[in-house]
């Protein structure tokens, strides 16, 4: 049976929960399974067995086999040699280049960025949401950065930290409802002691331009977020700086670091044409 959709679920299926898209009769299956293998490298492991593969996925051993064997022959997945379980492959560079390449901001942002990271011996980063977490597309650091240096494409929570929170803020309330109903699915604790503190930094980006998180994310770091004011070839991107939670008071990131990072994002905003 065909199940009703909303438009938005209807315009982009990445608005559906994942059962909720299994579940759909356009939901390709063998893809979804070959994607999933894909995306166990570097959760917990950066190598993986047919039989570990199985089992955290709870796909059966010879399912496993062919998409393994699959991938292997198309470049995504590689065999380590010393160990005789899988790696990733040299395809998986190919296949998320062009999407970074087309990120212009990243090179335009990249001066004011490092000028603001040796000021505040902190990283300046820029962020996208990918479905129910953040996902880094550029970092910059200094030598007296502090030892948080988050990797192109390395991810956080939404919902715990400053740059999660300023992605959230520019969705629109329609669309936050359906992330929520994900993030309530997949993270019924951490929904419900965040969810409150994530609507207050809503308020926060109304007021001040920033969000500001002390110690959700991790006790030692504190970071400030500032959303892009429109979207950036059809996606939503923010910047946030991170710093050391013991060596900032809270005055400093309210009435400095905030107001620098927020000044920052604008400039970029006029040098790509994005004013709104």
């Amino acid at each position: 049976m065909r199940l009703a959709r909303d438009a938005l679920e209807s315009a982009d299926p990445g608005f559906l929960d994942y059962d909720s898209l299994q579940k759909q009769p356009q939901f390709a299956s063998t893809l979804a399974n070959g994607l999933a293998v894909l995306g166990c490298f570097g959760q917990r492991a950066a190598l993986w067995s047919n039989k570990e593969l199985s089992e955290h996925l709870q796909l059966t051993k010879p399912t496993i086999t062919r998409l393994t064997f699959t991938l292997m022959g198309l470049g995504y997945l590689r065999r380590d040699k010393a160990s005789g379980r899988y790696a990733l492959g040299p395809a998986v560079l190919s296949l998320g280049y062009p999407l970074l390449s087309q990120m212009a901001i990243r090179q335009i942002a990249a001066p004011e960025m490092l000028a603001l990271t040796h000021y505040a011996k902190g990283p300046v980063s820029i962020g996208m949401r990918d479905r129910l977490q953040v996902v880094y597309v550029e970092t910059v650091t200094g030598q007296d950065s502090n030892f948080t240096k988050p990797g192109i494409g390395s991810t956080r929570p939404l919902l715990r930290t400053a740059m999660g929170r300023a992605l959230l803020y520019q969705h629109s309330d329609q669309e936050r409802r359906h992330i929520y109903k994900g993030l309530r699915a997949a993270q019924q604790e951490e929904f419900d002691k965040f969810l409150k503190p994530t609507e207050r930094a809503y308020e926060q980006i109304k007021r001040l331009g920033f969000c500001s998180v002390v110690g959700d994310w991790q006790a030692p770091l504190a970071a400030v977020a500032v959303p892009l004011s429109t979207t950036y070839h059809g996606v939503h991107l923010a910047f946030n700086l991170t710093v050391a939670a013991y060596a900032v008071a809270d005055a400093e990131l309210q009435k400095d670091l905030g107001p620098r990072l927020v000044h920052l994002v604008r400039s970029v905003e006029r040098a790509l044409g994005l004013t709104v």
